[in-house]
């Protein structure tokens, strides 16, 4: 399966003045917003009616090793097997995230040669309760 781009992640500096803003000025709608334990951080994903893109507006603490202070945080891609593409990229590529488990996502993170991250994900599948 090729890389499918799925959204655009930015790195905001206040998450509640980002999310009115993309809201009254631009019309988006809130899907959701959630604290990320492994960053400490904040997420927001909202959409334009009529558009399957999705705009991630991310919050991080200052002590956030990989967060920048304002725009482009990251461009994510769903991938069949991200560890398996990113034990490809990452011996291409400097500035990568081994891959870690975030909810129902297994994500890594390269750079792309202009230094922005770019995050490979697949979805976790349900381990089977039958040994």
């Amino acid at each position: 399966m090729p890389a499918k781009f799925i959204y655009t992640g930015i790195h905001v500096s206040d998450l509640k003045k980002s999310i009115a803003f993309y809201r009254r000025a631009l019309g988006m709608k809130l899907l959701f917003t959630a604290r990320i334990k492994e960053t400490g951080g904040q997420v927001a994903w909202l959409k334009s009616k009529g558009s399957q893109q999705i705009l991630e507006l991310n919050w991080y603490p200052r002590k956030y090793k990989y967060g920048g202070r304002s725009g482009l945080d990251h461009l994510a891609f769903e991938l069949k097997d991200a560890v398996a593409e990113y034990r490809k990229l990452s011996t291409k590529y400097k500035g990568t995230i081994p891959p870690f488990e975030e909810g129902k996502w297994m994500l890594a993170y390269v750079k792309d040669p202009d230094g922005n991250w770019i995050e490979l994900g697949s979805r976790l599948r349900k381990k089977s309760s039958r040994t």
